[in-house]
């Protein structure tokens, strides 16, 4: 009988350490949260591009300090999921608050977001506002 009952001791510290290991592996990741639920760049870029030289319409505001987009492009911005919205106008050079000038523009041209949507998302609070801003 002290066969089976070593056996059966041996058999529960296994499931048991297979148990603890499962449970560390996601705070043991490497990967960080940003980076497992950001968006690919290659997809968000794909729906830009669906508009002829979108792209060069977004990004040429940049230099000639003026935004001129047609009304595809603006209907491709729209049409970009809320991830990809959030990963563009935080990232790089394109800023929240030219997100907010590209929807401003596009809703001269009749192009329009429902009024409670926001192109981005901040990354933080702004100081003086209780809550996420969303």
């Amino acid at each position: 009988m002290g066969y089976f009952k070593q056996q059966q001791q041996q058999t529960l510290l296994l499931i048991l350490a297979l148990a603890f290991a499962i449970a560390i592996t996601p705070a043991l990741s490497v990967v960080g949260w940003d980076e497992r639920h950001m968006p690919d760049p290659r997809v968000c870029w794909a729906q830009i591009n669906k508009a002829d030289g979108c792209e060069h319409e977004i990004y040429a505001p940049l230099v000639k300090k003026k935004i001129k987009l047609s009304y595809a492009c603006c209907e491709a911005v729209q049409g970009m999921s809320s991830k990809c919205k959030n990963w563009m106008f935080n990232h790089g050079r394109l800023s929240p608050e030219f997100g907010d000038q590209i929807k401003g523009y596009c809703a001269t041209l009749g192009v329009t977001l429902p009024p409670s949507y926001r192109i981005y998302y901040p990354d933080k609070t702004p100081p003086g506002h209780i809550g996420y801003g969303g």
